[in-house]
């Protein structure tokens, strides 16, 4: 199956599974509170709807897709970037919360989440490091702080070997080393 049609088949199956469940609507005004993928009723991570709030979204082309970030707050930038599969920056929303009081943070949506495009091209951490990159021009010049969920730490590492100079430092969480033969691409 093409990469498009497994989007698609992916996109229709999360529809399907929200409307099941009872968390899409039909207009903004009807729809609850943002919730995170397998989080609890009745529990919210945030009263920030990360990862879907125009007031604060921007776009960047990075390749072939244009990738989706936030920016938050003022001070040394921190770039966040959320765990795979259906990740969004929404689940880090009560650690972005605290983060944004004393830091600028950039809550990124990874190529092919949220409203960031997925592109035409094979999914590796090459692609996404370059994507990061892309933001991170966007927004500063200096080196900034990549803190990483799980898929995002990954992607973290990635940013920090391919170019050091942009990165202050890491902090990974939920991901250690990629054991020989588990990996995405190069």
């Amino acid at each position: 199956m093409r990469r498009k049609n497994i989007a698609s088949v992916f996109a229709a199956l999360m529809l399907g599974a929200a409307l099941l469940l009872g968390t899409a609507h039909g207009t903004a005004e009807s729809a609850p509170a943002m919730r995170y993928f397998m989080q609890q009723p009745g529990i919210y991570a945030s009263t920030t709807p990360y990862g879907n709030n125009e007031k604060a979204g921007h776009y960047v082309q990075a390749g072939d897709a244009k990738i989706y970030y936030e920016v938050y707050g003022e001070g040394k930038p921190v770039f966040v970037f959320h765990g795979g599969g259906v990740g969004t920056p929404y689940e880090m929303g009560q650690l972005i919360d605290k983060l944004r009081q004393n830091y600028q943070v950039i809550a990124v949506s990874t190529r092919g989440h949220g409203r960031s495009e997925i592109g035409h091209l094979p999914l590796t951490y090459e692609q996404k490091a370059n994507d990061m990159l892309a933001v991170m021009k966007a927004v500063t010049k200096e080196p900034a702080i990549l803190l990483g969920f799980s898929d995002g730490a990954y992607t973290a590492y990635k940013v920090a070997s391919m170019y050091p100079e942009r990165v202050d430092r890491v902090i990974a969480i939920g991901a250690g080393t990629l054991k020989k033969g588990f990996s995405m691409g190069k």
